[in-house]
C-alpha cells in the first residue's frame, strides 16, 4: 500500500468510527446523584431507573453515586463525573440552593443535567421532570381539614429544612391552612425524612401537647410512620389522630390498608427516575430518540419532543377505599 493510499485508509476508518451508525451503538455512562440511597423513596427511584429497558438491553450504564443528604458530596460526585467525562447526569437535589453550582459546572462541561425527585434553584438544568410539591402539599392539607370537618389542632412534619420538596411541599399546606382558618397548626418541625426522627419528634408533642393533636400533616410517608409509632406507643389509637402523608412507598401502603395512616399521596419513582432518563437520553441521540418508559403514554405525560424545560408528574391519591389495587 503506497502513502497515498494509506493516509485516505485511515481517513476512512476515522470516518467510519465517527459515523452516526456507529455512534447510535456507543453506551452512554450515565450517573445518578442521589439524594440519599437509605430514603426508600431514593432506592426505589434507583431501582426504577435500573429498570429502563435501554439499561436492561445494555445501551445504558447507571453508575449511582450516594449523597447520604450531604449537599457537599453530591457536589464532589459531580466533579467525578465531569472528571470521568459521563455522558449525562441524573440529579436529584438534596439541598436546592447548593446544587446550583455543581450543575451549572457540568453543564458548562458539556453534559447534560435532568433534574428528578426535587427542583435546584438553578435555571441553567437542562430539564426537569418532578411532581408538583406546592400542589401536594395543599392537597395533603385540604384532605385534613376535610377529615377533621373544618376545626381542629394539627402538627406537622417537614423535610429538611431548604430543600426543594420542604419548601415546595409547606408553601402549599400553609396556603390550605390559610383556606381553612379553624385548622390551627400548633407545632412544626423537620423530621428530615426519617422514620425514627419523626418518632422521636411525634414522642415529644404527644407529651408537650397531650390530649390536644387532633392529626398529624407529614410531608413525607417515613417521618408518618414514625410518628404512628409514637401514637401507638403512648396507648393511643392512629386511627383517632388521622395521618396524611406523601410518597406512597411500601410501608406506608400497608398503614392505610390496615387503618393506621389515614391517606398518602403516590409520588410516581418510575415516572420521574425512567422520565429522566428517557429526557437524558434525548439529550444524547437526538430528535430521532422516542421515549421508551411507559409512563409518558401511562400518566398521560406530553413528551414535547423532550426538548421541554420542565415536565410534572401528576400526584394519585391513596386511601382506604382504592389502595388494594396498589398494593403488590
Amino acid at each position: 500500500m503506497n502513502m497515498l493510499h494509506k493516509f485516505k485508509y485511515i481517513a476512512l476508518a476515522g470516518a467510519l468510527v465517527a459515523s452516526p451508525s456507529m455512534a447510535k451503538d456507543k453506551q452512554f455512562v450515565i450517573g445518578v446523584n442521589s439524594f440519599g440511597e437509605s430514603a426508600e423513596y431514593a432506592h426505589t427511584l434507583t431501582e426504577e431507573i435500573q429498570a429502563h429497558p435501554w439499561v436492561l438491553n445494555g445501551k445504558v450504564k447507571i453508575v449511582v453515586f450516594d449523597g447520604k443528604f450531604d449537599p457537599l458530596l453530591q457536589s464532589n460526585a459531580i466533579d467525578t463525573m465531569i472528571t470521568q467525562k459521563f455522558d449525562a447526569i441524573i440529579m436529584e437535589s438534596f439541598d436546592r440552593d447548593a446544587s446550583s453550582a455543581p450543575i451549572e459546572k457540568a453543564i458548562e462541561a458539556g453534559i447534560p443535567v435532568i433534574g428528578s425527585a426535587l427542583e435546584t434553584s438553578s435555571d441553567k438544568i437542562t430539564s426537569q421532570i418532578i411532581v408538583d410539591d406546592p400542589l401536594g402539599g395543599k392537597m395533603i392539607g385540604d384532605f385534613m381539614a376535610d377529615r377533621l370537618k373544618g376545626k381542629g389542632n394539627v402538627v406537622l412534619l417537614e423535610g429538611p429544612i431548604g430543600q426543594s420538596a420542604q419548601i415546595s411541599r409547606r408553601k402549599g399546606i400553609d396556603a390550605s391552612l390559610a383556606s381553612h382558618p379553624d385548622i390551627k397548626l400548633i407545632a412544626s418541625k423537620s423530621g428530615n425524612w426519617s422514620r425514627a426522627e419523626g418518632q422521636a419528634v411525634m414522642e415529644n408533642w404527644l407529651s408537650a401537647y397531650a390530649g390536644q393533636i387532633h392529626g398529624v400533616l407529614s410531608e413525607n410517608d417515613e417521618m408518618a410512620l414514625g410518628a404512628i409509632e409514637a401514637i401507638k406507643s403512648a396507648g393511643l389509637n392512629p386511627a383517632d389522630i388521622p395521618v396524611i402523608a406523601i410518597d406512597g412507598i411500601p410501608d406506608g401502603k400497608r398503614a392505610i390498608s390496615n387503618g393506621e395512616m389515614y391517606m398518602s399521596l403516590y409520588k410516581y419513582a418510575k415516572a420521574e427516575g425512567q422520565g429522566a432518563l428517557d429526557l437524558a437520553l434525548r439529550q444524547l441521540v437526538g430528535e430521532s430518540y422516542q421515549p421508551q418508559s411507559e409512563i409518558w403514554k401511562k400518566l398521560s405525560i406530553d413528551w414535547a419532543s423532550g426538548t421541554a424545560k420542565h415536565y410534572t408528574v401528576p400526584w394519585l391519591t391513596l386511601d382506604k377505599g382504592n389502595i388494594h389495587q396498589y398494593m403488590n
